[in-house]
């Protein structure tokens, strides 16, 4: 992935539960150029609940920081945007699952 910037962000996913098709957990953060991870930046939590809804599927992602002040930095840096424009292609790329 390559920002709008042309930035080449990089980073690091830690599974803590994988309960297929329901739920998944994960801690992630920063990584470095050689892919270690950059402690300075901390890591957050994420869980990812899916509640089938009769034909149709609720998805609820929660993220936990370390500080407030860490979610604050997330935010300054383009999450909140990240996080809508990945979530406004989820339809689209199930569409062409289900296609293929």
């Amino acid at each position: 992935m390559t920002t709008p910037e042309g930035e080449k962000p990089r980073g690091w996913w830690k599974f803590r539960t994988i309960d297929a098709p329901r739920k998944l957990e994960f801690d992630d953060g920063f990584a470095d150029e050689t892919r270690a991870p950059v402690d300075a930046m901390g890591s957050a939590h994420a869980a990812v609940d899916l509640e089938d809804l009769g034909g149709r599927t609720r998805m609820t992602i929660m993220s936990t920081f370390d500080s407030e002040e860490q979610m604050e930095e997330m935010v300054k840096m383009g999450m909140e945007e990240g996080m809508k424009e990945a979530a406004g292609q989820i339809d689209a790329l199930l569409a062409e699952h289900a296609r293929a």
